[in-house]
């Protein structure tokens, strides 16, 4: 898994907001089990959230590895992609734990890439977000919750060459 520059990560998630980065393969198949707890470490509970969660193609330059970790510039791809949703599954609101899941359906979308090859100079990147909206209740009012998401998707070497 790739080690992220602090700084590179704040361009995404902004200095103090949640971020799930990592670096995968074309056509891995993997998830994240995502669980939300009180500063005092008691499960959140999830009763009556709405969970959504998409991606969209960034164009990723001028990328590094450096000491510190990937260093890299992102911008809007051109031209805008669609947003591609990922899958939200084992909701346990009582524990308040969900899966984010990256599988077939997304890959599917990303197929066409033109920097999937091996020797692509600046991989393929996607950032988006994971929004967990909490609905109002009583005087409490509605409240999401926001996880940014960064993947850098690098050729298998066997398949996408």
């Amino acid at each position: 898994m790739a080690i992220f520059n602090k700084n590179t990560l704040a361009q995404v998630n902004g200095f103090d907001n949640p971020i799930l980065a990592g670096e995968l393969v074309w056509n891995q198949q993997t998830y994240w089990n995502l669980t939300f707890q009180t500063p005092t470490g008691s499960d959140i509970n999830l009763s009556g959230v709405t969970i959504n969660a998409q991606i969209v193609r960034r164009q990723l330059s001028n990328i590094i590895d450096t000491r510190n970790g990937l260093t890299f510039d992102i911008s809007n791809y051109t031209p805008t992609p669609p947003s591609i949703p990922l899958t939200v599954t084992n909701i346990d609101p009582v524990t308040g734990t969900f899966t984010l899941v990256i599988n077939s359906a997304a890959w599917s979308l990303m197929s066409s890439d033109p920097e999937l090859k091996i020797d692509a100079q600046n991989c393929v990147g996607y950032s988006g977000r994971v929004k967990v909206s909490f609905p109002a209740v009583g005087a409490t009012p509605a409240d999401d919750l926001i996880i940014f998401l960064l993947f850098l998707i690098r050729s298998d070497g066997v398949i996408v060459l």
